[in-house]
């Protein structure tokens, strides 16, 4: 029966073409994935950290804690072999540690864990790493705003690396906050209002004015003062309690570090 011949013949070639059609969709889809991947990592670790290499400051939370450091486009001296370690202590994400030059009595008296820090390397998305003597991890600081970059370590706290180059040519005025701002938590409706004012209590600190209803967010006693530390507004009372903002873009100030209970500062109407 002729009719029966078409489909037959379409079928036995599509066997035999088949095999080869998924070869070859599956070496274009391999081929598209490596050039892709080569395009989001391009660039070799001496770029990378040619790129970060610069004069830092790294902070506590507070601010009040520093430790001038620079990292360096020279390589450092390498780990003891089979030193690093899986887990939390990974190696170098680039393949390459770079050095990194501070004063170590002064800075291990201000962060505690500086007295770890061996070497450094330039991570995803333009992190920065600091390594121990082993090539593990120390902290990992991803990159924010205005020169700055965050790390949180697991039991110990919130810590910066700010670039002042980078933080001064960004760096927010006095001027640029004086005025009225409303005071919001996690839900993100008002609770309240401040008045960063201009006047000076003493050098490079202003006075402030918060709304009595203020206290259900910033505690029983209220700031009285606000300053600009880093390139961060810190509202500050008497006794030296301090509430830190960083700023976003979207012109607002959010409280950092971020816990279990955010606070937003963002223009009054």
């Amino acid at each position: 029966m002729p009719q029966a011949h078409g489909p037959l013949i379409s079928s036995r070639l599509l066997g035999k073409i088949a095999p080869a059609l998924f070869a070859a969709a599956l070496l274009v889809s391999t081929l598209g994935s490596s050039a892709g991947a080569q395009g989001a990592g391009s660039g070799t670790p001496a770029e990378a950290a040619g790129q970060l290499a610069d004069a830092y400051r790294l902070t506590n939370a507070d601010g009040d804690r520093v430790c001038p450091l620079t990292l360096s486009v020279k390589r450092a001296k390498e780990a003891p072999r089979g030193a690093a370690a899986s887990g939390p202590g990974a190696a170098a994400p680039l393949g390459a540690s770079f050095a990194i030059d501070f004063d170590r009595p002064a800075c291990a008296a201000a962060i505690l864990f500086s007295a770890d820090i061996a070497s450094w390397a330039p991570g995803a998305g333009n992190s920065i790493h600091l390594l121990n003597g082993a090539g593990q991890l120390v902290a990992e600081f991803t990159e924010g705003v205005g020169g700055n970059w965050e790390a949180l370590r697991e039991g110990d706290g919130v810590y910066f690396l700010v670039n002042p180059r980078l933080a001064d040519s960004a760096t927010t005025q006095p001027g640029d906050l004086v005025g009225l701002w409303e005071l919001a938590d996690a839900t993100g409706t008002p609770a309240c209002r401040v008045r960063l004012a201009e006047e000076t209590l003493k050098p490079g600190v202003y006075r402030l004015a918060p709304d009595p209803a203020c206290a259900a967010l910033l505690g029983r006693t209220l700031p009285d003062r606000w300053r600009l530390d880093g390139g961060d507004l810190v509202l500050e009372t008497a006794g030296g309690n301090r509430v830190r903002f960083a700023s976003s873009e979207d012109g607002a100030w959010a409280k950092v570090p971020e816990d279990s209970r955010p606070l937003l500062l963002s223009r009054a109407p």
